[in-house]
């Protein structure tokens, strides 16, 4: 990912003045930076899931752009997008894809953020790389909620990449304001800061085979917003991962140790694997099958069987007679009408082989992206719904919630509630773009917590006093290439029964100015 610099229009004093040191350390690096080079070539580089390029991809995929890409699984591989762009690069050039203008417009910024990825694909013999950069970047923002004004975030990353075997990559960062972002799990120091190590893994690439160990994000399945399995949400996981298969199949395992809980003074240490099946038979369609467990308790360490990659972990369980979470998710994703995506998910957390003991606790969702809806050129509408159903995510062991440091690994809805949303995006021209979003939310009392010993059957939906949340927003977007962005963003939240209390209202009108610039330093040995 390039290196972004990121700040509002007239924060950067008023940070400057809040934070001393931390303030005169971005303006250094802002100057520091206008001397580097615009390049970025790690082609073994994971893309974080945050950035930009996801929504890209799948505006385009919605189109029948990249037919390869196994979409629902993330995060991306820099070089993988680089190879889809260098092959819709020869299709168009022997005229098999005529793109419209907007299409034009979205492979130029991607074509501009993997250049260098797509001449290092083509460079013989393969370069080894070295890049390097300091990101600082800030948000101007004003809501009833949160009245700081300014956030200021500095970024140090760097990668080494040895030909197209092996990569080590760290990204740090220091932020005034951490407790934001759920994400970052790091602990306060003076005057607001907070640091962490957000990346840092080495991986290694034996073609069709990838092993990776350290610490990144996971993102199973199909979404635009909200992902019910493993959503990315949580903070990054310090794992082992294994990764195999190429062209219409692909197999992933990762293992991982999460946080310990400390329950009636005595400590209990907990762990989580998955595994995933995706596979794409034909270029339109494409079908997941995923697997997570989480374990532990007192005294207790890994499990060889939890970390065999291709056992069955719910029977494993069974056999082993333990008490352990193990959840199910299948999913699926269809392109075969033009302009349109149709995708699903169900989750199913502690399948009942007997279909009578208690009621499945399942999660689902359904939804589809239209491009060039109704006929507007460069549009693209996205509607979907979900639904989680109540005790989904929970356990009744404290140690085997489906949380990571309490946040929740899962849906961000959590348990009992659903969400039906319209997200509509268009390209005003090749440098703006617009977006606007509503959603309506039911939220019951039910949280990610422990279970009765049997859970009731032919409970209300949602339980308890309902929380109901209506939102609309809008947005601006500035991007003339890859590096630049200017965005503002405006919204408005009605929450009724705002934490489950009956007859508390509240209302919340918000906006958001953010700029940012991407730059790096590189050398290609």
């Amino acid at each position: 990912m390039p290196l972004k610099v990121s700040f509002a229009c007239g924060g950067f004093e008023l940070l400057k003045r809040k934070t001393g040191i931390f303030g005169k350390a971005f303006l250094f690096a802002f100057f520091l930076l206008t001397s580097f080079t615009f390049s970025r070539a790690s082609t073994l580089e994971n893309i974080p899931l945050n950035s930009w390029v996801y929504q890209a991809v799948d505006e385009l995929y919605a189109q029948g752009f990249f037919p390869r890409l196994h979409k629902n699984v993330r995060p991306y591989q820099r070089g993988e997008i680089a190879s889809y762009l260098t092959e819709t690069d020869e299709r168009i050039r022997d005229k098999k894809l005529n793109p419209s203008p907007h299409q034009l417009w979205l492979l130029d910024k991607l074509k501009d953020e993997f250049m260098w990825e797509m001449e290092a694909l083509g460079r013989e013999p393969k370069a080894n790389i070295v890049k390097y950069g300091i990101n600082p970047f800030f948000y101007l923002t004003q809501n009833r909620i949160d009245t700081s004004w300014t956030r200021g975030t500095l970024e140090i990353d760097g990668a080494f990449q040895l030909k197209d075997r092996l990569i080590l990559k760290d990204k740090i960062i220091i932020d005034t304001r951490a407790e934001k972002d759920p994400n970052l799990y790091a602990r306060e120091w003076e005057n607001d800061l907070s640091g962490i190590m957000d990346q840092g893994y080495l991986k290694l690439y034996f073609k069709p085979i990838s092993i990776f160990f350290g610490r990144d994000y996971l993102r199973w399945g199909p979404g635009q917003k909200d992902f019910l399995l493993l959503s990315g949400f949580a903070p990054p996981f310090d794992m082992l991962k294994l990764e195999a298969g190429t062209g219409w199949f692909r197999f992933l395992f990762f293992a991982t140790s999460l946080d310990e809980k400390t329950i009636s003074d005595t400590l209990h240490k907990r762990y989580l694997s998955g595994h995933r099946i995706n596979i794409k038979p034909k270029p339109y369609l494409e079908f997941g099958a995923s697997e997570v467990v989480l374990y532990g308790g007192a005294g207790r360490s890994w499990e060889l069987y939890y970390l065999n990659p291709i056992l069955l972990y719910y029977g494993e369980e069974f056999n082993q007679k333990g008490d352990d979470n193990p959840l199910w998710s299948f999913d699926f994703s269809f392109t075969g009408i033009r302009d349109v995506e149709l995708y699903g998910e169900l989750l199913i957390d502690d399948f009942q082989y007997d279909f009578k003991t208690e009621p499945h606790q399942i999660g689902f969702k359904l939804g589809a992206n239209y491009a060039n809806f109704f006929g507007l050129e460069g549009g693209l509408l996205n509607l979907e719904y979900q639904r989680i159903n109540n005790w989904v995510y929970g356990q009744n062991r404290a140690w085997n919630l489906y949380t990571y440091h309490d946040i929740g690994m899962g849906s961000s809805l959590g348990p009992d509630a659903d969400q039906i949303s319209l997200f509509s995006h268009y390209h005003l021209s090749h440098d703006f773009q617009m977006s606007f979003s509503l959603s309506y939310k039911r939220k019951g009392e039910g949280k990610i917590g422990v279970q009765p010993p049997r859970v009731p059957k032919h409970e209300k939906f949602p339980s308890g006093v309902v929380e109901y949340t209506k939102s609309a927003q809008l947005l601006l977007l500035y991007q003339p290439d890859a590096n630049f962005h200017l965005l503002g963003k405006m919204g408005f939240n009605r929450v009724d029964n705002s934490l489950n209390r009956q007859d508390r209202d509240e209302d919340n009108l918000y906006f958001q100015v953010r700029l940012k610039y991407s730059f790096w330093q590189e050398w290609w040995l």
